[in-house]
């Protein structure tokens, strides 16, 4: 008999203020993201969700509704300046991309180039899932899968009470990344960091828990060396940087933007 996919999967994500709401371009409010990850709440299975106490209320309200005795939920309160990557990366993330010859090079006003915190929580995407690992919130987790928080914008009723993922549909031993290409090839490292082009979508992947260690190891190691090279880019293109090195233990899916849930259901 099949195990649970209650059981054997984790599900993470998180929301934390960065102060999207009052950037001057790619503003987003937080009232948005919350009425997203509404979606991402609704789904029936085992979840993490880590956030700040001020959003903790509106997050158990939608979640009660799926999970009314939280058996399967856990929070983790932690203001963002006591987050792994906040102490890691923000000084060094400061320093580089406010400095003039950072901006020298970046040709594009986007957050991953422009706002360090933007990247301190794309970062942490890892950390949070090491957490989730070192402290055993579900003990049978065999698969831990990051979801964005905003990630699922379709209608509320296509997520809401949904086992989600099929286990049937999950490596044990690979990394799964949704890309938006059926393979990746990267000619000059600093030249991709930069650049708008991404191939890896950093809104969701699965990494079993067996192969937890290499992938933060790794990205963790190509974030710094990108830093002490001069130059830094989002999440995915860390996680494309990851992928040329470690194909053995990783596959690629390739879809369009926020598919992955359908993909896996």
């Amino acid at each position: 008999m099949a195990m649970d996919i209650n059981q054997n999967t984790t599900i993470i994500t998180a929301l934390y203020d960065i102060g999207r709401d009052k950037w001057s371009n790619f503003t987003m409010s937080y009232d948005t993201y919350l009425h997203w990850m509404n979606n991402t709440l609704s789904i029936d299975c085992n979840m993490l969700i880590y956030t700040e106490e001020k959003y903790k209320e509106r997050i158990l309200t939608t979640r009660l509704n799926v999970d009314p005795d939280l058996t399967k939920t856990k929070f983790i309160i932690q203001p963002l300046e006591e987050l792994y990557a906040y102490k890691l990366f923000n000084g060094p993330l400061e320093q580089l991309m406010f400095s003039d010859e950072f901006k020298s090079k970046a040709s594009f006003d986007v957050p991953e180039m422009t706002k360090p915190l933007y990247n301190v929580i794309m970062f942490n995407k890892m950390y949070f899932l090491n957490d989730a690992l070192i402290n055993n919130y579900f003990p049978e987790q065999q698969f831990l899968i990051w979801v964005d928080a905003g990630g699922l914008r379709e209608d509320i009723n296509n997520y809401i009470g949904c086992k989600w993922p099929d286990q049937s549909k999950l490596l044990t031993d690979k990394i799964t990344f949704f890309s938006h290409h059926s393979d990746i090839s990267i000619l000059v490292e600093q030249d991709h960091a930069l650049s708008q082009m991404r191939f890896i979508q950093g809104t969701s992947f699965v990494v079993p828990v067996k192969l937890l260690n290499t992938f933060i190891k790794d990205v963790e190691g190509i974030i710094l060396n990108c830093i002490s090279r001069g130059f830094i880019g989002s999440d995915e293109k860390m996680f494309d940087f990851f992928y040329l090195k470690n194909r053995d233990i990783c596959t690629l899916i390739k879809c369009d933007w926020r598919t992955y849930f359908n993909i896996l259901k």
